[in-house]
């Protein structure tokens, strides 16, 4: 656990370094209009309750990263990478999860600021000690991004279903949670 909070230490102190050097880029050149990513790291916590088992909290680490694809449209699609630990049913889980979601802004060249919602799918590979499988999910969020410079804070608050496993033998549960991060412009 002390690594843990060692690594989401290390993460909020490297980010703010990573920002001050594109601001120092971004006053060398003219301003760039014509990003193409949206690179974000973020640290999540969510309770999962399982049908049939106690419920937990589940941290996601400074490894949960997320890649948008910017248009100058409303909806813009960002993969995400997620590495995550927890206690739940009374064992611990390690999980790695890759989804995709699709983001909305409220209004029209908000890619970099103000209020989205999200929703997308993703795949959760975990491993329990005993048995390791695959887990099908969905989610749901409403999410608000506040300038910082040439980068950005992200805040997000939402919910998630997990689908029954068979090869894990982990029922279906419910989720609920949000993420903080930092989203940067390329």
């Amino acid at each position: 656990m002390r690594k843990l909070y060692g690594m989401a230490l290390l993460a909020l102190l490297v980010v703010p370094s990573v920002a001050s050097t594109q601001q120092r880029r971004a006053a060398q050149r003219p301003a760039a209009t014509g990003a193409k990513h949206e690179i974000g790291v973020d640290l999540s916590a969510a309770y999962v309750k399982p049908e049939s088992v106690d419920g937990g909290i589940v941290i996601g680490t400074p490894v949960d990263l997320r890649w948008g694809f910017v248009t100058r449209n409303k909806l813009q699609w960002e993969g995400r990478l997620g590495l995550l630990f927890g206690t739940v049913g009374g064992g611990t889980q390690y999980a790695f999860r890759p989804g995709v979601n699709v983001l909305y802004a409220m209004a029209p060249g908000t890619n970099r600021r103000g209020m989205y919602l999200t929703g997308g799918g993703s795949m959760l590979l975990a491993d329990d000690g005993a048995d390791s499988g695959t887990q099908l999910g969905i989610n749901a969020a409403v999410g608000w991004r506040k300038p910082w410079g040439n980068a950005a804070w992200r805040y997000e608050l939402g919910f998630g279903y997990n689908f029954e496993s068979q090869d894990l033998g982990l029922a279906s549960s419910f989720q609920i949670g949000g993420r903080i991060g930092v989203s940067f412009w390329h």
